[in-house]
């Protein structure tokens, strides 16, 4: 110190070492190596892990956040953060619906195939299709938006996915409700603009179902109870939209209908 005051140099800080960043860089190249290890002759693209996901627009966080603070993850929502809110609140209806409409709305986006395709990638197609699977009503509407969505960008991940069995299924419900009716018709008919979707929506016999549903059009429209006059003509809207794709996705299998079928609407 005396030496350095006579010859007035000033004293060299030494470089501090920086741990954290050290560690990252260290857990990252440990990861690389795990998943070319694992990926080594499975055929598999050697893509690095994914780190972040496509954000959510204005629009979808405002659905998103809605009354879920207390059940999301943590962070700016994404279209993984989503799907996590998704799996977490599985069993309740209504938050399940909320998210739905929020994914919905990032599925509309303007760079919908890319987001679509990294929806697929993040396993987003088993997770709607297991909250059709579980719920009904307005959640199960929801969740047909989201599919509809898909539909014709991703046919066969859906179909690869069990979609088509679980999509005629709710097509098949004794006393299904017009617009559920019509969002899974809607669905069905999106997967046949491609051939192979189209082939496993024949083989399950989706012709069949929709001109069942034609025949027993007025049979259901017996049956409904209504209570005013709004609610009266909001069901015969919701019928006429659904016999509209009703004879689209009859038009799209191959028209084969029953002479007594033919004329309807």
């Amino acid at each position: 110190n005396f030496l350095l005051r006579c010859v007035g140099a000033r004293p060299r800080l030494l470089p501090v070492m920086n741990y954290s960043h050290d560690t990252e860089m260290d857990r990252d190249w440990a990861a690389d190596q795990l998943r070319r290890k694992k990926n080594q002759g499975s055929g598999l693209p050697d893509m690095p892990i994914r780190r972040a996901t496509a954000a959510l627009p204005q629009v979808a966080v405002a659905a998103f956040q809605g009354g879920l603070a207390a059940s999301t993850p943590p962070g700016d929502p994404t279209l993984g953060s989503a799907l996590s809110a998704l799996s977490i609140n599985a069993k309740s209806a209504e938050h399940v619906a909320r998210i739905c409409e929020g994914l919905v709305a990032l599925l509309s986006d303007k760079e919908r195939v890319a987001v679509h395709t990294e929806f697929a990638q993040l396993k987003g197609v088993e997770a709607v299709l297991a909250i059709l699977r579980q719920h009904g009503g307005e959640t199960a509407l929801a969740a047909l938006k989201v599919i509809e969505k898909l539909s014709r960008t991703l046919p066969r991940e859906l179909c690869a996915a069990g979609g088509v069995d679980v999509l005629a299924r709710c097509a098949e419900v004794p006393g299904q409700a017009p617009r559920l009716l019509e969002a899974a018709l809607r669905c069905l008919h999106g997967l046949t603009f491609d051939s192979e979707a189209k082939a496993i929506v024949s083989r399950r016999g989706v012709r069949d179902i929709a001109e069942a549903i034609l025949e027993q059009e007025p049979l259901r429209k017996e049956r409904q109870v209504v209570t005013s006059k709004e609610q009266e003509e909001a069901l015969e809207e919701a019928w006429a939209d659904a016999m509209t794709i009703c004879n689209r996705l009859l038009h799209r299998l191959g028209d084969n209908r029953r002479p007594g079928v033919q004329n309807r609407r």
